[in-house]
Parts: structure tokens; C-alpha cells; sequence
């Protein structure tokens, strides 16, 4: 046990700092600042985690500065890590301490969650800890894993601050650790936590510090961001999930509908989430001081002593903005064009939803409505973005809802910018060498621009594929377009695209 004396400012011992780190002719009389007396250094924790026991969990771990950028890690989450880029991320977030459930809310919490992760690819992010709604998601995580006779792995990803871990040390060696055997030590953690065996991706956040809670907070939320705009053509929508909670909980909430973010409030998990069920639906105009005021008393208990009146004052105006905010439309609700209610912006965003989520089901049963009356051009961006996503049960059903093949590829761009979409692939790959030709020389490098392409290349190359099971659609003409092409990506499927330059539409 250090006394106080032998313990600096940052929460670590003063044994553990390095000689330069405490000269106390350095520092004397200098209040402490965590900008200027903390420094970065390679991280020397990352690699594997097994939690041993039944199953011998295996997942992947980092140490990461707060200062990392959000396109680093989400550079190690899907280059390093294999992760697939998600079509939704589910934010989870409340009670840090551990609460009760009640079975019949707890499995609907459990199966509703998994079935939404499972069916558009989602990525779930929390905490990380083996606590609180932390727990909660990884006990429905497991209990997929359990039942499922699916060999698909559900991606729980805990973002945590490294300086609250239990068991830490474990995971630090200068090379990497493959794997680190990480004990979760629950009755021995104290004041720390314990990472939750059934997560499947670690990024723990470190600012220098130990024994301060919320050093993540800002990373995640801006690795959040970042990855909700990264996807070309199709925004990735995030939805804040709110099981119980208290003061840091209701904060989140607020900062996720000032950013537009929909929020999901779990009726019956307790506080604040009780709180702002019992009164979503009301008037703003009854939503008063005095009201919320006895919410709090009733969901929060002994905690309700520590609340002051400017604290209950805030936390109204928090409510009020949350319940102001809640009228956006949802993905189960007819979006058909003929509701006039619902706004030719909602109807779009819930068909990019249905096909970044490629529930084709939902496309077909709530939005492609007997009533429905659709212009070919008003499907034409989502034929696009079927197409480059690969997604040919969504092109089909556009088809036999209105769209026309050929008003879309009425425009020869439109076709030529199909092919920027798509990665390399032996096609491509061919059409690069058929340029490289007939430039005369022209180099074309991986990650370079591959030249001027017309789409009369493109057809000559289908043509020299399949021979005379073609029509050449694109004679020779002085109008090219430039786009350029990584000659090293992973091949893809692009019969699709290729079968659309090569048929005639006569």
C-alpha cells in the first residue's frame, strides 16, 4: 500500500515513473498538468487475449493513446483485424454497476439486440467491462454463441480506459502478446474492472492516468463518428442503446440527440432510463421541474440525496430535449410514397437502411407497398448502391418496382462510375493491360491511376471474353473518362456489372 506521498499525480506510483519523470527540481512548485507532464510512447500492449476457461475465448486487444486518431483505429479494426465494415453500429451505454434485469426484460433485451447485430451486420460497442450493461451485452453475446448453430461471430467491440483494468499488467510486452492470458479476477478487482470475457475486439484508452473513469469517453465517441461516415454512398446510421444509468448516461444521451443520433430507452432497466420512459409521450408543456423531480426519487433511491436542485433543474431541460427529438421515423414503419406524412426524405432513408442492412424482406413487405407508384428515377440512386454493394436480390426487387435498366444506363457515365466503385479484380486487371497498350507505353502501378478508360475498353475486353455472344454496345468515340483503380485489391465478384455492359437491351 503507497502512502499518499509516494503516489503522483497521475494515480501511479512513484516507483513506477522513470528517474527523469520525478526530479523534484524539474517540477517544484509546477501544478500538475497532464498535457505537459505526460508523454506518448509506442504502445506496448496489443495482440491476442485468451480468458481461458470453457471455450477458450480468443479475442484481439490494443493500448491506444486518447490522441490516436479515429482513422488509425479504424484502419487496425478492419485491415489488422479482419473486421468487416459495419452496415449499423449499435452504441450500448448506462449503469456501470452491476443491476438487476427482470428475465422477461432481459431476454427481450438479449434477443432483440443479437437479431439486429446478426441481420445487418452490425457492430455492438460498449464499455468493455465485465460490469453493468457492459455484462448485460456480453452475457447475450455468449448466449448466441451457445445456441447458434450459425459459425458466424457476433462483434462486440469494448472501448475502455486502460487505467481502470484489473489484471493489466498481463497484457504488456513490448512485442506484442499472442496470446495474453488475461485472469478475470472479480472478487479481487477492487475499485477496478475486469475485462468482459465475451467481447470480441479491445480498445483500451489511456491518457496516462490510473484510477480516473471516462477517459474514453471522447475517442469512442469520435471513432463513432468516424466510422457512421466512412461508407461511400450509404451513411452507416448508429443507434445509442440505454439500459438504467445515471448522471455520465444521461449526458450521452443528450450529446447523441444534439448529434441527431436516434436513441433506444430500455423501459423497466431502471433510472434514468425509467425516467425518461415515464415520461416520453407527454407534452413538453408537462414535463416540469416538479415532475421529474419525483421520477428521480422513485428510480434512483438512497441516490436521490445527492441530487441538488440545479442538478434536477438540468437534468428537466436534458429530458425535455431528449423527448423534443423523438420523432424520427423507424424501419418497421410503412414508408410506402403514397404516406404523404412520412416525406420523400424518410421514405429514401428507409430504403438506404433496408439496403445497407440488405433486408430485402422489410424492403418487400413495408416500403414496395401493392399501393406504391414508383418513377424509374426515383429508384436509380438505389439501384446504384445495390449494384455496388453487391446486392442482387435488392436490384431484382428495384427492377420489378419501377426502375428501368435502361433509363439507368441511359447516361454512359452512370456505367463508368460503376467501375470506379468496384475493387480489383481479374477483369479489371485485363482492362488495365488492354489500356496500358493502347496508350503506347503508358505505366499503370498499383494504387496509381490506371489511365484514360472509355467504355468502349470495357467492351472490347467483354467482347475478346465471351466472343460472339456479344454486341458491342460502345463503338469507338473521343469521349474517355478517367478514373483510377487499385491494381492490388482483393478480387470480387463483378459478373453483375459486366453482364450489364455486354447485354443488349433491344
Amino acid at each position: 500500500m503507497c502512502s499518499v506521498t509516494d503516489v503522483c499525480k497521475c494515480g501511479y506510483s512513484k516507483t513506477d515513473h522513470v528517474d527523469e519523470a520525478i526530479k523534484p527540481e524539474d517540477f517544484t512548485g509546477e501544478p500538475w498538468d497532464r498535457l505537459r507532464h505526460i508523454r506518448e510512447v509506442p504502445t506496448d500492449a496489443f495482440g491476442d487475449i485468451s480468458f481461458g476457461g470453457l471455450g477458450q475465448k480468443t479475442g484481439k486487444y490494443a493500448r491506444v493513446s486518447t490522441e490516436t486518431s479515429p482513422e488509425v483505429l479504424y484502419q487496425l479494426l478492419t485491415k489488422q483485424w479482419k473486421l468487416s465494415p459495419p452496415n449499423l453500429l449499435i452504441s450500448v451505454t448506462g449503469g456501470a454497476k452491476n443491476f438487476y434485469l427482470k428475465a422477461r426484460l432481459k431476454n427481450m433485451f438479449h434477443r432483440g439486440l443479437i437479431k439486429v447485430a446478426q441481420t445487418t451486420g452490425a457492430w455492438i460497442i460498449t464499455g468493455g467491462t465485465h460490469t453493468g450493461v457492459m455484462k448485460h451485452v456480453g452475457q447475450a453475446v455468449r448466449d448466441y454463441a451457445l445456441s447458434s448453430t450459425i459459425n458466424s461471430q457476433i462483434v462486440a467491440i469494448g472501448v475502455a480506459t486502460w487505467g481502470m483494468i484489473h489484471n493489466r499488467d498481463t497484457l504488456v510486452h513490448s512485442h506484442g502478446c499472442f496470446p495474453a492470458h488475461y485472469l478475470m479476477d472479480v472478487k479481487g478487482q477492487g475499485r477496478f474492472s475486469c475485462l468482459d470475457n465475451n467481447h470480441s475486439h479491445f480498445l483500451l484508452v489511456d491518457d496516462g492516468t490510473q484510477g480516473h473513469y471516462g477517459v474514453e469517453i471522447k475517442l469512442r465517441s469520435c471513432l463513432e463518428k468516424y466510422i457512421s461516415e466512412k461508407k461511400s454512398g450509404v451513411t452507416i446510421p448508429v443507434v445509442c442503446v440505454v439500459l438504467d444509468g445515471g448522471t455520465g448516461t444521461l449526458n450521452t444521451i443528450y450529446n447523441a440527440m444534439l448529434n441527431g443520433t436516434p436513441c433506444v430507452i430500455l423501459e423497466g432497466s431502471g433510472r434514468i432510463a425509467d425516467v425518461i420512459a415515464q415520461v416520453f409521450g407527454l407534452p413538453l408543456s408537462r414535463v416540469t421541474i416538479s415532475i421529474i423531480h419525483q421520477l428521480i426519487k422513485r428510480f434512483f433511491g438512497q441516490e436521490y440525496d445527492t441530487f441538488t436542485h440545479l442538478t434536477i433543474i438540468e437534468w428537466t431541460k436534458k429530458v425535455c430535449v431528449h423527448i423534443d427529438n423523438l420523432g424520427s421515423c423507424r424501419l418497421n414503419y410503412s414508408a410506402s410514397k403514397t404516406n404523404e406524412s412520412l416525406g420523400i426524405d424518410c421514405w429514401k432513408r428507409q430504403l438506404e437502411l433496408a439496403i445497407a442492412w440488405n433486408r430485402v424482406d422489410i424492403a418487400e413487405t413495408e416500403i414496395f407497398t401493392e399501393e406504391s407508384q414508383w418513377k424509374s428515377t426515383d429508384l436509380h440512386w438505389a439501384l446504384f448502391s445495390a449494384l455496388v454493394g453487391n446486392k442482387p436480390q435488392f436490384v431484382s426487387l428495384l427492377l420489378e418496382n419501377g426502375a428501368s435498366l435502361r433509363d439507368f444506363l441511359e447516361d454512359e457515365e452512370t456505367l463508368c462510375e460503376l467501375y470506379r466503385q468496384l475493387p480489383g479484380c481479374f477483369f479489371l486487371r485485363r482492362l488495365a493491360k488492354r489500356v496500358q497498350s493502347n496508350c503506347h507505353g503508358v505505366m499503370i502501378r498499383p494504387r496509381a491511376h490506371a489511365g484514360e478508360i472509355s467504355m468502349t475498353h470495357v467492351s472490347d475486353e467483354v467482347h475478346r471474353l465471351l466472343g460472339i455472344f456479344t454486341q458491342p454496345l460502345y463503338p469507338h468515340s473521343t469521349t474517355i473518362n478517367n478514373f483510377s483503380m487499385s491494381l492490388d485489391d482483393s478480387s470480387t465478384s463483378v459478373s453483375m456489372i459486366i453482364h450489364l455492359c455486354a447485354m443488349n437491351l433491344d
